[in-house]
């Protein structure tokens, strides 16, 4: 064995020194294997801990550091020494249970012990009464260093005063402010005493030895501690005392056994020196801590919040690692892919070598493991170096595109290393590369020099799968797991008892796999696409073509596989640029459309200027508003037989949706937004109602109740002119026979689910149109179990001039019941001649039933029309409705019938996730709404605006919801000045700056993606280069023999030209289509939010055309250098010497 092993470490040497060029391509594309493989693991790791220190320094300190309390409790001893002892135990728990836990994250620690509050006394300025005295507690506080507090005057208490007796004064530091406040000056004293628990308690001398400040009251240091120092208000003026902590121990508990003590600890998290191996052990030592403390702290509390940013880096980290980790799968089984190629080519070329040896009683087996020396010869150096050239690489791209996207910060700090995980995906690329080579090599030995005269001779036109077909198999198994992973909607996994995601790296195979079923087919097709190109050139075409289609198309396999290659890195740079620009244009369209518009403001809907909460007109006057519309929002049921389906409901001014809001067609199946709020549009007309003249001051209506409850009320619904809808109450049913009701035309506010008359002035502008009138029970509520009737006789508009007739009630189809859609039938209406007491021989009798919701009462004019609306599949499918179909819409106290116009699956600020959606016009629901709901619909609860466009960087404001820039500052004021009470704002500037203004993101995808590319550009041309150069030095006989048969040198040329663009153009345009292809059917799976739900809206396939176009230059450069190269090779071909030779391959 040992000689056998030594033979072919000697054969792999001397092949490395004789065929250096091609053992250079070798050991090149193993190089790269393991370098790729590895810098897959070292960037993820620099991308991972970036993203945590940049979220880490962006947190506040709140959400970051750890707190951790425990007060002196009634059962504790009531002596100073049990009180020290209780005290030394909470410290030493500190110490070894949770200090020394967090020990490995944290830089820093500070304790804080605080006293119940003191009242100060002994000048006259402090003796006030005890509401008003001024106090504080007597704190202990560590971590008072030089660089954090500055003395202004005198000293700082020491060991020595701590240790006095109680003859003593105490010494105190008291803050500038503190000492402002007290109206002292340093070195004064004066009287303190509990200010509770102690009946009529002792009081005690302090001494102030210092006058301090904060240096930097920013610092982290100081967070959760403000307001331990000085603070004066016009209710407390507190000053708190600082001492050192044998002091509180010694003097003040030895005087006050009992008193009320808390310690307070302080971790601080090392933001910068975490890193993202750390979460996993941290939020496991987070774990164990809030169970520690819950159960072996004695009157403890704590403040945890950074498992909460933990978990949240976790899942975005999860979701960024899926297109990671998808790009690295596909680029290694190119690479592999390449190797093969690569090695197939170097051990065609050595087919009679490899021949020679077999017919001299070398054994399979013999031949292999020359070819394993020579791959191991090549792969050990390439796994020792790959992973640093890795490193190298990433840590230049790094640099480079952090810099350029701004997050130079956040990498800075960082380390690049190369780690276990690093090392041992660069053996595992070697290990591949070898392996493959060695395969190749055996495949090769099985052949004598017989068969490898006659493959040379007449190679075969198909592989060794495709001749047995069992490539249709492979195909069978790869469509098998795709429609496996397209039926999971994910790459992602939820934990077996957990609600935790994982990553499913076996689906991640699945594009792996798709490239090869793509390798497949073109190798199935291409030959016969090969044989029929040159059938049909046979006739036409000049020689030097001819001659080169019949070669492609006797030699079809290397051709094919080349092909195969360049569809695959071309099918790389398209999904990979695709990806890069899908992501990032998804990021910025989920805040676009969580926004709706520019600005997007949620308000009360009641205004002192605008009573139907519409503000657009008064909006569009400001100057940084282009346009506005006002929206409705609000929930709505689906009614169903037997059940209803809660659904958002959305009214928007459709006549102006389009101009401000954010849309893709795509959302709708392709409709524009403007087409959409054409569809709301085509509806009814508001109902004109009966029209009171202009002078009209009361409105009066003869009735006669029959068997109705006496404490029924009747209410009149008018409208003014500005459309706005009111209610007023023209009174009480309880009278007998005929008698008329009347009010004035003062409009009854809602208050509640009540309503009163003059709560707030309501300015409504005549003329007023009579809408409806409704009868109601005595608090307006109109689901009363009563049931009864009602003749109408006539309705008067009282004017300065006496009683106008609006209406009589002769004949009773002039009217329509209000119907409760959801229980129909409850109503009716009729002309009646019945009604006793003669006064109207003829009147319209209205009658109802128990039940129903909704307004109860009649309206003039005919049963209204259906509202148009746009609703998504899921709303259709629960109304078990189509387009065209009339369906009922409830709402909170009554329903309304719309008519389904069209579908829509997206609309901006809905999640059709969550809810079916329902679509209306603002104008045409508030009409509709306001004909059948109890009481009068407000017109609008938000508006959505369109700005004008804004330089600088939004304000953190924007993000808390109170909107960002001078736009939105004077949209709001405007807002608030016509007396509307702003509920919340959403910025869209502010809300894409925090989802899409992430240096991080976009760097680590550009990083990322030019890693690819250059690895994808340099298999690719040295595929081609060594491709091309072996092909035609297998050729020269044959180039030679044309020649001399009277082929000029650029006909031969031309032979040499037309294979390498037949190459490159075939696998070029395959490449591109299968990209896109492969691209539009992974989307889905890649569209997964934070929580792990879809995006909303779903992403929109985006290629990067200029990131292509540079893909396109560099294969273009690598075809134009290859043809260059190989006239110059061509040129150096000498006829004579060649035909001499002989057989040269």
């Amino acid at each position: 064995m040992m000689p056998m092993i030594r033979f072919a470490y000697v054969m792999a040497v001397r092949r490395a020194v004789s065929g250096w060029r091609l053992e250079s391509v070798l050991f090149g594309g193993i190089l790269l294997a393991v370098a790729l493989m590895a810098s897959g693991v070292i960037f993820s790791d620099l991308l991972s801990n970036a993203s945590l220190r940049h979220e880490l320094l962006r947190a506040p300190a709140e959400e970051t550091n750890i707190t951790m309390r425990s007060f002196s409790s009634q059962d504790e001893p009531s002596t100073t020494a049990g009180r020290r002892t209780a005290y030394q135990e909470r410290l030493d728990y500190a110490q070894n249970e949770i200090a020394a836990a967090f020990a490995p994250y944290i830089y820093e620690q500070a304790q804080v012990v605080d006293t119940a509050t003191f009242y100060f006394k002994g000048h006259p300025q402090l003796e006030l009464d005890n509401e008003v005295r001024p106090r504080g507690s007597i704190i202990y506080m560590s971590g008072f260093e030089p660089d954090r507090i500055r003395v202004l005057r005198g000293s700082w208490p020491g060991a020595a005063n701590a240790a006095a007796g109680s003859d003593t004064p105490m010494d105190v530091a008291v803050d500038t402010l503190g000492l402002e406040l007290l109206g002292l000056e340093v070195g004064q004293t004066m009287e303190v005493f509990p200010a509770a628990s102690f009946t009529d308690p002792p009081s005690m001398t302090v001494r102030i030895a210092a006058e301090f400040e904060r240096v930097d009251p920013e610092d982290e240091f100081w967070f959760g501690v403000d307001s331990d120092f000085s603070l004066h208000n016009d209710r407390w003026t507190i000053i708190p005392l600082f001492t050192t902590e044998a002091a509180v121990m010694d003097r003040v508990l030895d005087e006050y056994p009992t008193l009320y003590t808390d310690v307070t600890w302080y971790y601080y998290l090392d933001r910068e020196g975490l890193r993202a191996k750390d979460v996993g052990p941290l939020r496991q030592t987070i774990l164990q801590a809030e169970t520690n403390i819950r159960f072996n702290l004695k009157n403890s509390s704590y403040t945890i919040r950074l498992d909460n940013l933990l978990d949240s880096f976790d899942e975005q980290l999860l979701l960024a690692r899926v297109p990671l980790f998808l790009m690295v799968f596909l680029i290694t089984g190119i690479l592999l892919y390449y190797l093969a190629l690569v090695a197939g080519l170097i051990v065609r070329s050595r087919s009679s070598e490899i021949a020679m040896l077999k017919s001299r009683g070398a054994t399979t087996a013999q031949v292999g493991m020359l070819g394993l020396g020579e791959g191991l010869l090549l792969g050990i150096p390439a796994v020792i170096i790959g992973p640093f050239l890795a490193m190298g690489v990433v840590r230049v791209l790094g640099k480079l595109f952090f810099s350029l996207g701004g997050g130079a910060d956040e990498l800075a700090g960082v380390p690049v290393t190369v780690s276990q995980g690093a090392i041992v995906l660069g053996l595992i690329g070697g290990a591949l590369a070898v392996l493959v080579f060695t395969l190749a090599t055996l495949a090769a030995a099985r052949n004598g020099i017989v068969e490898a005269r006659q493959t040379g001779a007449r190679p075969p036109t198909a592989s060794f799968l495709h001749r047995y077909y069992l490539d249709f198999l492979l195909l069978a198994l790869i469509g098998l797991l795709w429609w496996q992973i397209q039926s999971r909607g994910s790459f992602l996994v939820q934990s077996v008892g957990s609600q935790q995601l994982d990553l499913d790296y076996s689906l991640l195979l699945g594009p792996v796999l798709g490239l090869l079923a793509v390798g497949l087919v073109i190798m199935r097709v291409f030959p016969w696409f090969a044989l029929l190109l040159s059938r049909l050139a046979d006739p036409i075409a000049p020689s030097w073509l001819v001659h080169s289609l019949r070669h492609v198309a006797r030699d079809p396999m290397v051709p094919g596989i080349l092909i195969v290659l360049l569809t695959m890195s071309t099918a790389m740079g398209v999904i990979g640029s695709a990806f890069s620009s899908t992501l990032e244009r998804s990021q910025e369209e989920r805040s676009l459309y969580a926004a709706g518009a520019d600005l997007r403001v949620r308000h009360t809907g009641v205004s002192s200027a605008t009573e139907g909460g519409r503000l657009a007109e008064e909006v569009l006057e400001l100057p940084a508003v282009l346009g506005a519309a006002d929206v409705y929002r609000t929930t709505g049921q689906i009614t169903t037989t037997g059940f209803s389906t809660s659904a958002f409901v959305l009214a928007m001014d459709a006549s102006r949706i389009a101009d401000v809001a954010w849309f893709r067609d795509d959302l709708a199946g392709g409709r524009s937004i403007g087409e959409l709020a054409g569809l709301l549009l085509n509806g009814p007309e508001p109902p004109e109602g009966l029209l009171l003249p202009t002078n009209a001051s009361g409105l009066s209506i003869w009735v006669q109740p029959a068997g109705l409850n006496p404490s029924a009320n009747m209410w009149a619904r008018l409208r003014d002119a500005r459309g706005l809808y009111f209610d007023v109450w023209m009174g009480g049913l309880e009278g007998e026979g005929w008698h008329r009701v009347q009010s004035d035309l003062t409009p009854v506010v809602a208050a509640g689910r009540r309503f009163v008359n003059q709560q707030r002035d309501v300015s409504v502008l005549p003329p007023f149109s009579f809408q409806a009138f409704q009868i109601t029970d005595q608090f307006r509520t109109s689901a009363s179990s009563d049931q009864g009737a009602v003749y109408l006789g006539r309705i008067d508009a009282l004017t300065p001039n006496g009683p106008v007739t609006v209406a009589d009630f002769q004949d009773s189809s002039d009217w329509s019941v209000i119907q409760d859609f959801g229980r129909p039938g409850l109503y009716a209406v009729e002309t009646s001649g019945s009604a006793p007491g003669g006064q109207f021989p003829t009147s319209t009798r209205y009658s109802w039933a128990t039940g129903g919701v909704g307004m109860r009462g009649l309206r003039p004019g005919p049963t209204e029309d259906p509202v148009p609306a746009v609703v998504n599949e899921e709303f259709l499918e629960l109304a078990d409705a189509s387009v065209g179909d009339d369906v009922i819409l409830g709402l909170s106290t009554y329903s309304v019938m719309v008519n389904i116009a069209g579908v829509a699956n997206y609309f901006p600020t809905i999640d059709p996730g969550e809810k079916p959606f329902v679509l209306m016009d603002l104008g045409i629901f508030e009409a509709a709404s306001n004909q059948h709901s109890p009481i009068p619909l407000v017109g609008a609860n938000e508006i959505w605006l369109d700005l004008t466009s804004t330089s600088g960087e939004p304000d953190s404001d924007a993000l808390d919801g109170q909107g960002d820039n001078a736009n939105t500052g004077q949209v709001l004021d405007s807002m608030r000045g016509l007396g509307m009470s702003v509920r919340e704002v959403f910025d869209a500037d502010a809300l894409v700056a925090e989802r899409v203004d992430q240096p991080l993101v976009n760097a680590g995808w550009g990083a990322l993606l030019v890693l690819l590319f250059l690895a994808v550009a340099l298999a690719t041309g040295s595929g081609v280069m060594l491709f091309s150069f072996l092909d035609t030095k297998e050729r020269q006989t044959e180039f030679a023999l044309l020649r001399t048969l009277g082929s000029s040198g650029g006909q031969s040329r031309g032979i040499v030209w037309f294979n390498l663009f037949l190459i490159i153009i075939c696998g070029v345009a395959m490449g591109t289509w299968v990209g896109q292809l492969i691209g539009t059917s992974l989307l889905p799976l890649m569209e997964v939010a934070e929580e792990g739900e879809r995006v909303t809206p779903p992403m929109a396939l985006t290629t990067n055309w200029l990131s292509l176009a540079v893909s396109y230059a560099v294969l273009a450069l690598v075809t134009l250098v290859t043809v260059l190269w190989l006239a110059w090779l061509s040129s150096k071909i000498q006829v004579q010497q060649v035909l001499r030779m002989g057989d040269a391959g």
